[in-house]
């Protein structure tokens, strides 16, 4: 664990170099909560007034809002994908199979150190034009960060686990970035633009048993309206579906691996 930790120190130094990159992020950031403030303003029709939309006031809709994008902003999915299939095709991969480390997890720990620094930027951002443009959230309290800090972790992390196994299909498949995409679009749908309420009353449950409830809905619904039952319906989730990921890409990679060695890497 202690290698892992320190691959995660040595991705997190190096993306410290990249100030300017992660400025930039926190400005379109800033830009694309506008934008959907506007949007949602109008939905509402002017300032909300009150108005429920499935359970949710224009505030609480933003405040969603501003937490999906933070995940989507943090995690460049299908860069994650596309750094396990490149090393795959190029035949990088062949070299990393002798170390002392499980390449895998060597790919998703220095990923998540990259992660983590933008996080660095985007948290205080978020909060900073949230606060701006919303004002506190309502019945709130600042002992609620921790756990909502546990479950955006957790998310990131899970994120991560998802795409780098997909990024292992390279093995086989020419081209894995295209499913990516395509989970990438259902991570979208069904957690960054609308919450599981917003949806049909037949397909929420199928949501909120999905990765996708645990990467992005969960998370986000803990900010705009938090409950310690909410809490812990996501954080059981968010283990689960990361167990069965961290397995699936260890159970992949072993595979994979074996193919490398029997045709003579």
């Amino acid at each position: 664990m202690r290698k892992y930790l320190n691959i995660f120190k040595t991705s997190l130094r190096q993306e410290s170099k990249t100030i300017t990159n992660a400025l930039t992020s926190a400005v379109s950031f800033i830009v694309i909560i506008y934008i959907f403030k506007q949007l949602w303003q109008f939905i509402y029709g002017g300032q909300g007034g009150g108005t429920l939309i499935n359970g949710y006031t224009l505030e609480m809709m933003i405040w969603y809002m501003i937490m999906a994008e933070i995940f989507m902003y943090s995690v460049n999915s299908r860069g994650v994908t596309r750094a396990f299939s490149n090393d795959i095709k190029s035949g990088k991969i062949a070299y990393q199979l002798n170390k002392p480390y499980n390449y895998y997890f060597y790919q998703v720990s220095s990923t998540l150190g990259e992660c983590i620094w933008k996080l660095v930027f985007l948290l205080p951002t978020a909060l900073l034009i949230g606060l701006l443009l919303l004002g506190p959230i309502e019945n709130f309290n600042l002992l609620y960060l921790l756990p909502l800090g546990v479950s955006l972790l957790l998310g990131v992390l899970l994120t991560c686990t998802i795409y780098g196994a997909v990024g292992l299909l390279a093995f086989w498949i020419e081209e894995s970035t295209p499913f990516a995409w395509i989970i990438q679009k259902f991570q979208m749908l069904f957690g960054l633009f609308f919450p599981p309420e917003f949806f049909p009353v037949w397909l929420q449950p199928v949501i909120n048993y999905s990765p996708v409830y645990a990467m992005m809905s969960g998370p986000c619904k803990l900010l705009a309206n938090f409950s310690w039952d909410l809490f812990q319906n996501v954080i059981i989730s968010q283990v689960i579906w990361t167990a069965v990921f961290v397995g699936l890409g260890l159970l992949i990679y072993k595979l994979g691996s074996r193919k490398v060695n029997v045709n003579g890497g």
